[in-house]
């Protein structure tokens, strides 16, 4: 079951991607005492991206998962890859000024280079998770598509490609009467994302790195030449530990708590349609509506289900009360057309920084973390992954592009995830679309 009980509830029903993922490959719990180069915690993108690359560099791994490969947020989201990191909200003017010319420039061009090295890694590893490209974020207005066509233009310095539509050359993409235009970030795209997780735990079992699934990491104490990760039955000795486990590492690492706002995310999907989609989205490339106050990306997957997620109040959401708040948009966004019930719900949560920018931390000597990925863990959980593994391989903190801070440094202030739980996402809930 995917279940998430964190909001104290019934758990949620089976993610709508475990029905078409690749069969798992085998992650017997670990049993016993192992040593490693690299210790990694959480097999989601993050964690086996950074053991990837690890492995590539000869390191020997071990990663430990608390219970399957994509298990948590990176088997549970829509499956958007959205290019350009933030670009809808924060510009690269702002991460410049926020991090400095030198290292706010560097960043910049990670972020618009993510999305194509990750589809490209995808092909040269051969994992079969049902990628579409192409991402089409659309405006209502015509003064709101040059106000987001402009702040697109300006991650071109560093790689970003965008495409002005406007309303007739719109309906390749999106068939509505809602919207004036859009921007087409022909970098972005979306994918199954559990078939995109285990495809990469399949990858890193060819390549040596060492898997033991169900084997919680319940503790970690130093030891006189490293660390050691404790499990139900077993312990691995590393002198490197990575935490990739982003918003569900707070058991092992309380003090993760902190770095960001705790946002929890419902997903939906609906039975796939009897034109798979075509009515809606007839190139079959995402879309995110960029005037929207919540989350509105519907994607169409490779069966014909509609996928949307909406985000999450004080309460986890019933199938009924999803089908109100994503059936009105879905409504309002494509009016006339006949769309079937929402047949499956799930829920997952990560953490957000208010900034934009993810979070690497420094625990202890020799131990980091990646956080506060902000939901996008197909391009900043990228980087972030590669920052881990570049920490490992020996480049200095000062040389990442995203900075290294403590966990004082890096926390966020305790009053906003209350807030936003109990009173933004509520009423962008309510009021939004």
């Amino acid at each position: 079951m995917y279940a998430d009980n964190h909001l104290g509830t019934e758990p949620i029903t089976t993610s709508h991607w475990a029905a078409s993922a690749l069969p798992l490959d085998p992650t017997v719990p670990l049993v016993g005492d192992v040593d490693a180069e690299v210790a990694v915690v959480g097999a989601g993108y993050t964690g086996l991206l950074a053991a990837l690359r690890l492995s590539d560099a000869g390191r020997r791994v071990v990663v430990v998962e608390a219970e399957e490969p994509g298990w948590g947020a990176s088997g549970r989201n829509t499956g958007q890859v959205v290019p350009l990191m933030w670009g809808m909200h924060k510009t690269p003017q702002h991460i410049n000024k926020r991090l400095g010319a030198d290292r706010g420039a560097r960043l910049n061009a990670r972020a618009g280079a993510a999305a194509s090295e990750l589809f490209a890694l995808i092909a040269r590893h051969g994992i079969q998770c049902d990628v579409r490209r192409g991402y089409v974020c659309v405006a209502r207005t015509a003064r709101s598509l040059d106000k987001w066509h402009s702040t697109f233009l300006e991650w071109q310095p560093y790689g970003g490609r965008c495409e002005l539509i406007d309303r007739d050359g719109l309906s390749r993409f999106v068939v509505s009467p809602r919207y004036a235009g859009g921007v087409l970030l022909p970098d972005g795209g979306h994918l199954n994302p559990l078939k995109l997780t285990r495809g990469l735990a399949h990858t890193a079992l060819r390549n040596g790195v060492r898997i033991f699934g169900h084997s919680r990491a319940v503790s970690l104490s130093r030891l006189a030449d490293g660390w050691q990760i404790e499990t139900r039955q077993g312990r691995v000795r590393a002198p490197t530990v990575l935490i990739g486990a982003g918003a569900y590492a707070d058991n092992l690492v309380p003090a993760l708590r902190a770095v960001g706002s705790m946002t929890y995310c419902g997903v939906v999907a609906t039975d796939p349609l009897p034109d798979h989609g075509k009515s809606l989205l007839p190139s079959g490339v995402a879309m995110a509506d960029l005037d929207d106050p919540a989350v509105f990306g519907p994607v169409v997957d490779a069966q014909g289900s509609v996928v949307v997620s909406f985000l999450v109040g004080r309460q986890a959401p019933t199938l009924e009360a999803a089908q109100r708040i994503v059936g009105r948009r879905l409504a309002r966004a494509f009016p006339g057309v006949a769309l079937p019930p929402l047949r499956r719900i799930w829920l997952g949560r990560f953490l957000l920084s208010l900034d934009g920018i993810p979070r690497i931390v420094r625990i202890d000597r020799g131990v980091y973390a990646a956080a506060a990925c902000n939901g996008l863990g197909h391009t900043l959980g990228f980087i972030a992954a590669q920052q881990l593994a570049e920490l490992a391989l020996g480049r200095p903190e000062a040389e990442l592009e995203i900075p290294v801070q403590t966990p004082a440094q890096a926390s966020a202030p305790r009053w906003v995830s209350p807030f936003l739980r109990s009173m933004v996402f509520p009423l962008a809930n309510r009021f939004g679309a």
